[in-house]
């Protein structure tokens, strides 16, 4: 799991982690850990949503809205 995250993870990437994933409880903080090391900032997804006049497209693109 922490290979597959670290290896793959690049700018905007956005990792969802299952609560009830085998192992995640071990694995998360030394990702976590890892991924801020690297200087990567750990955020909420509804902090990446644009909210006032955009919306997100069929491909989950999101789009400014008149354009």
């Amino acid at each position: 799991m922490f290979n597959q995250v670290t290896k793959k993870v690049r700018n905007g990437s956005i990792v969802l982690f299952h609560n009830n994933a085998k192992y995640i409880v071990q694995a998360l903080p030394l990702i976590l850990d890892h991924l801020l090391k690297e200087g990567y900032t750990i955020v909420p997804v509804s902090e990446l949503i644009y909210k006032d006049n955009y919306y997100i497209d069929h491909t989950g693109r999101q789009r400014k809205i008149g354009t």
